[in-house]
């Protein structure tokens, strides 16, 4: 059987935050796509961090009313980010997102470039595969 890698089993149809946007423009981002999490990117697409729903949510959250000036300035996005390259095999994969106890792991290229991203639902597509197979 092929290895399994990263490149197979990344949703690569992107939809992320621009390190310009704020936080109403994000927050409508994760709303209308119906995601819990977005990769955020400089203007020469290279990932610089994950903005999740908690980071919102804590934004919000420390100005004790929600006032329109919680959803202004910029975003509250995690600035270390774990990610795997295309190549990362499935037990790789497997190993990160059990140790990291993360929803997503983004998927850079050689040049750091984000090409892609790996939810846990893309997990549990191929383990389901994989059950039904055997």
């Amino acid at each position: 059987m092929k290895t399994t890698t990263a490149r197979d089993i990344m949703s690569s149809k992107l939809i992320v935050a621009k390190e310009s946007m704020n936080v109403e423009e994000a927050l409508k981002l994760l709303v209308n796509n119906r995601i819990t999490g977005l990769p955020v990117v400089n203007g020469q697409g290279q990932m610089i961090g994950i903005l999740s729903e908690y980071d919102i949510i804590a934004r919000v959250g420390n100005h004790k009313s929600i006032d329109p000036d919680s959803f202004k300035g910029d975003l509250p996005y995690t600035k270390h980010v774990e990610a795997v390259d295309e190549d990362t095999t499935l037990e790789i994969i497997l190993e990160r997102f059990i140790n990291l106890k993360v929803r997503r792991l983004p998927v850079l290229d050689k040049g750091g470039r984000l090409v892609g991203i790996i939810s846990r639902r893309d997990v549990m597509k191929v383990l389901y595969y994989r059950a039904k197979v055997n």
